[in-house]
């Protein structure tokens, strides 16, 4: 879920529902955190409890009903660029009788909150554009880690088959002043074969958005993205055109 706040006026409050479906009551806490995404894709959250309201902070939801969280930004008013923040929701785990042997399945979710001031334009900017050939992304693996399975050091004889995937890896920034999602973008590739034919490639937001996810771009910064390609590319002859 994403939530667009303006920092001042009516659109200043947001308001998140959680349903339980569960059959039991189910406890939660919330609070706002201010979310910082690395090159790679890797989220680091800090509190900014002071520049949100929030109500309820806590909340027993009963089963088969809703919750309404409503969130009020009180921070800065006179922003340059939009801000993105996290309204993190956690279960609040049970406390099991003593002697008692169970499993407890804790979900939190985190609701994307942009701060978005008046006046304020995405603009895309790519600041690199290679073709490689790199060792294949884990589906379970941390976002974007390039980490490969070490080999069995059990086996004398055993050999690592590094399973790789090739294609567009990409540097893409926001000279902008507001956020945009790369994964919602219709993107084109040209660029000329190894073989020197000439290659081209559209993707839709949608097909975009299978490699990359919703790929937030925040203003001033810069995320690395993967398309794959199997045909090779000679790197110095590669475009890449963004519109939003």
């Amino acid at each position: 879920m994403i939530i667009d706040m303006t920092p001042t006026g009516r659109a200043s409050v947001g308001r998140v529902e959680l349903t339980n479906d569960a059959d039991r009551a189910i406890a939660y806490e919330v609070q706002m955190m201010r979310g910082d995404v690395s090159l790679t894709g890797e989220l680091a959250l800090t509190p900014a409890d002071e520049q949100f309201l929030v109500f309820p902070p806590q909340s027993v939801i009963e089963a088969n009903s809703q919750q309404v969280f409503r969130i009020q930004y009180v921070g800065e008013e006179a922003l340059d660029a939009s801000q993105i923040y996290y309204l993190a929701i956690r279960q609040v785990p049970v406390a099991f009788d003593e002697g008692q042997n169970q499993v407890q399945v804790v979900v939190n979710y985190n609701v994307l909150v942009n701060v978005v001031p008046d006046g304020t334009n995405p603009q895309p900017a790519v600041r690199e554009a290679r073709y490689v050939e790199r060792p294949k992304q884990a589906d379970d693996a941390a976002e974007n880690s390039a980490d490969t399975p070490p080999a069995d050091a059990g086996s004398e004889n055993s050999q690592t088959v590094a399973e790789t995937e090739r294609g567009l890896l990409v540097d893409l920034g926001n000279d902008g002043s507001r956020y945009y999602f790369a994964g919602r973008a219709n993107w084109t590739i040209t660029a000329q074969t190894a073989e020197g034919e000439v290659f081209e490639l559209k993707l839709s937001g949608r097909e975009v958005s299978q490699h990359t996810g919703v790929g937030v771009v925040g203003p001033g910064k810069t995320r690395q993205f993967f398309i794959p390609i199997e045909q090779t590319l000679v790197t110095e002859t590669i475009r890449l055109n963004i519109e939003l």
